[in-house]
């Protein structure tokens, strides 16, 4: 027993000393990386053995960098750029992508795997509370982000955030798929139909969620020209941008 409580009591002691040195981090900011830039390697590299010895760039202008504590362990994951400048702070999990707009951001996370954001000056716009950050996974994702919305999903509900953070449309819903820059979105119920089996319906509202279709429509798309075409139990209905719906 003894030899139990003393491993538990090791254990415990490893990891508290693991979350101070952490907030520790939080609290003293790193603002030049040690170490210099090997051009011919395309990498940063560090003689200095709190940090790792070599971060590649690969083919982007950011390379990630882990904070080590005494034993060579990663404290935490950072970003830098060619000139060793710390563009986020080595306290994160992962750094997973790169959100190339008008400013770059970057998708974080913590060692729960919630998700947030880091904007390009190291500012945590959005803390890690995510299960999910969706940019680039494919083309609708990323022309959200083009009209200025993130896609964000929580236990299994998806919602829309701006790049400030702030929630423009509350992550309660199946799906969401932006239709054009007139502010209307198509929202995703899902219906059970037996068995446990369900189907996707698709209605349309604006952001204030003042919904100008219930959910009826098989597929979700985006306008041209200023209308869309969508189907409901086999007819085509003529959707225009201002929300005018007309069977055709």
């Amino acid at each position: 027993m003894n030899y139990l409580l003393l491993f538990f009591f090791t254990i415990l002691s490893a990891c508290t000393n693991n979350t101070i040195q952490k907030q520790d981090m939080r609290k003293s900011k790193i603002v030049q990386l040690p170490g210099h830039y090997n051009v011919q390697d395309n990498a940063w590299e560090n003689s200095d053995p709190n940090y790792d010895a070599y971060s590649s760039f690969g083919e982007d202008l950011y390379a990630t960098f882990s904070k080590l504590d005494k034993d060579g362990n990663s404290l935490g994951l950072g970003l830098i750029d060619k000139s060793g400048k710390v563009i986020i702070q080595p306290i994160y999990s992962s750094v997973t992508m790169r959100i190339r707009t008008e400013n770059d951001f970057f998708v974080v996370s913590d060692s729960l795997n919630n998700y947030g954001i880091v904007n390009s000056d190291g500012v945590e716009i959005v803390n890690p509370q995510f299960d999910d950050i969706y940019f680039g996974n494919n083309a609708a994702d990323s022309m959200d982000t083009k009209f200025g919305l993130i896609k964000v999903s929580k236990n299994d509900k998806k919602g829309y955030i701006n790049a400030t953070g702030q929630i423009i449309v509350p992550v309660k819903y199946d799906d969401l798929f932006m239709m054009g820059k007139n502010g209307l979105i198509m929202f995703q119920v899902l219906i059970p139909i037996g068995n446990g089996n369900n189907t996707a319906k698709w209605g349309i509202m604006d952001f204030d969620q003042k919904i100008i279709s219930p959910p009826r429509f098989s597929y979700p798309s985006r306008f041209e020209n200023g209308s869309v075409t969508l189907v409901s139990e086999g007819i085509e209905y003529d959707v225009n941008e201002n929300g005018i719906i007309k069977k055709k």
